[in-house]
């Protein structure tokens, strides 16, 4: 199955409040890249379900909200694109829980519309 297409490719810095900072700090902070890779404020960035059913899991597509994306690809200025694959979702102990209360418990995957 191919990937589909959540988020069109943007600028990273249009949608930078978005992004989680752990995103960022990933580039900025792997020293196994090219310097102008560790720039993440230069890179586009899009997302994509890994496939369709992706979407909508556990979701009602009929009132048309869908799940975050689970792939997002930082394209550099260089050409490299840099993929970031989102596991696993949220723990079984967060319907215990509110956001505020335990926020590492909950998925907190970007997602932006540009129009």
């Amino acid at each position: 199955m191919a990937h589909v297409l959540a988020c069109k490719r943007v600028k990273a810095a249009k949608v930078w409040k978005q992004i989680p900072l752990k995103y960022i700090e990933a580039l900025e902070q792997n020293q196994k890249i090219a310097s102008c890779c560790r720039h993440p404020e230069n890179h586009d960035i899009e997302a994509f379900y890994s496939n369709e059913d992706e979407r909508w899991r556990g979701k009602d597509p009929a009132r048309d909200i869908p799940n975050p994306p689970d792939i997002y690809k930082f394209h550099c200025t260089c050409g490299r694109v840099h993929t970031r694959f989102c596991v696993g979702g949220n723990h079984g102990d967060a319907v215990k829980y509110t956001p505020q209360e335990r926020p590492e418990l909950f998925d907190n995957r970007p997602f932006w519309e540009v129009r």
